[in-house]
């Protein structure tokens, strides 16, 4: 490709970016107050999360309030078709230097490489610009957590700050539908609208394209696409996997099951059922292929009486609600998608998250340990009534006498949210929409 070509692509992502439009998420706070700062900004999460749309908006920003000039934002989005030549630190160097030479002009300089894990070498060209320029500000994306591990680990070790994004979460859904809850009357006034809309997040999921898309089959279609993508791209190209449909079955298993205790001893057995003949160490080689393109999140068990954690029992979460609705079915699986939009609140709220379990098998769902070293323990249900009431929060009273400052929460969809005791403890109780909302 000629130099104007590429010249062209530099300037029309420049122009793009100083036009991208949508809502505000709190990452752009967390990412603007970053932009100061030397170290190196990596923003990573699944695939159409809204990477590209957060670093676009805080570039933006930037240029807006006079912190940068627009010439001097060197972006490239190496999903773009007309860099796919562009596929090694060489040649990435090269449009650099046309960009010093060509466009730049003096003063701060903001490289943003978009789905960096598609360079060969990418890690030593950022590393030699991150040393030699100091006036260079470097954000990287990417949708593989490989990005941080060898490529980063051997190179640029210290020199760097993650940022983890997820999808929507349910504020930020409703916002997007032009509904500002921000207190109780907000939530009350607009309680039909609000369950309504609860429900299709519920059961589609976060991810910001398919909000605008409006029929049910085909917001499914979009999800089995990203899926695919995921499977193929950042699973079965990068890690040269020979059984694509093991994988394939891997992750919908997982999905499927979102929110249940599993070992890799069932995912073997579950896939010898279906007729693939697997090693146990390709069970658990796939699974944690699937957990670095952010699509399943693990959460480990915590044993209350020892106070350890047990690495081989754990439960999966999905990074979206969509994807276990889509494979475990909506209706049959709606109290685990209510237990995974819980897990995605806490984990975007940057809990030690761990489930508990005691020695007679009685479960909570959720033992988050706070900053300050307390425990929060979290239940969730769909409603609490007299059938289920001893099932629900016997949990509670079985770990109570291992926790000396902890709270006890039940999360349900229910509108009474008055506090009650069993077993001598004390358990608050939350509606959990308005628990999401931040309204509590």
């Amino acid at each position: 490709m000629e130099n104007s070509a590429f010249l062209r692509i530099i300037f029309e992502w420049q122009n793009l970016i100083t036009e991208v439009e949508g809502i505000y998420r709190s990452y752009e706070k967390e990412l603007f107050e970053l932009m100061g700062a030397k170290p190196i900004k990596i923003i990573t999460g699944f695939r159409r999360s809204g990477k590209s749309f957060l670093v676009q908006r805080t570039v933006a920003k930037m240029i807006r309030e006079k912190k940068i000039l627009k010439r001097n934002v060197f972006y490239l989005n190496f999903e773009d078709f007309n860099l796919a030549e562009v596929n090694n630190a060489f040649k990435l160097d090269e449009l650099f230097q046309l960009f010093m030479n060509e466009i730049a002009q003096k003063g701060k300089k903001i490289i943003v490489l978009d789905e960096i894990q598609l360079i060969e070498g990418w890690d030593k060209f950022v590393r030699t610009i991150y040393e030699k320029h100091r006036d260079i500000g470097i954000i990287l994306t990417g949708s593989n957590s490989e990005l941080l591990s060898s490529e980063i680990g051997s190179n640029l070790a210290g020199r760097f700050i993650e940022l983890q994004i997820l999808p929507f979460d349910f504020k930020e859904f409703l916002k997007i539908r032009g509904l500002e809850i921000n207190n109780e009357h907000d939530f009350f006034e607009k309680a039909d609208e609000i369950n309504s809309l609860f429900s299709e997040y519920l059961g589609f999921g976060g991810l910001p394209e398919l909000i605008s898309i409006n029929t049910e089959s085909a917001k499914k279609s979009y999800l089995e696409g990203v899926l695919s993508k995921v499977v193929l791209d950042d699973i079965v190209n990068r890690f040269n996997i020979r059984q694509p449909a093991v994988i394939d079955q891997v992750i919908k298993f997982l999905f499927a099951g979102a929110g249940n205790i599993t070992s890799y001893a069932r995912i073997l057995a579950h896939l010898k059922n279906s007729g693939f003949q697997v090693k146990s160490e390709t069970v658990s080689n796939y699974v944690d292929f699937v957990a670095k393109t952010f699509a399943i999140h693990p959460v480990e068990k915590l044993e209350y009486k020892q106070s350890r954690v047990f690495g081989t029992i754990r439960k999966f979460y999905s990074v979206d609600s969509g994807f276990p609705a889509l494979y475990g079915g909506y209706l049959q699986t709606y109290s685990r998608l209510l237990e995974n939009i819980v897990f995605l609140k806490l984990k975007r709220d940057k809990h030690q998250i761990n489930f508990g379990q005691n020695e007679s098998g009685k479960e909570i769902d959720f033992v988050v340990t706070n900053r300050d070293r307390s425990v929060t323990n979290y239940q969730v249900a769909l409603t609490l009534n007299e059938n289920n009431k001893d099932r629900e929060l016997s949990s509670f009273a079985s770990i109570d006498r291992y926790i000396t400052n902890g709270r006890h929460i039940l999360l349900s969809t229910d509108s009474n949210e008055t506090a009650i005791e069993y077993s001598g403890i004390k358990i608050e109780r939350n509606n959990i929409v308005k628990w999401l909302l931040g309204i509590i």
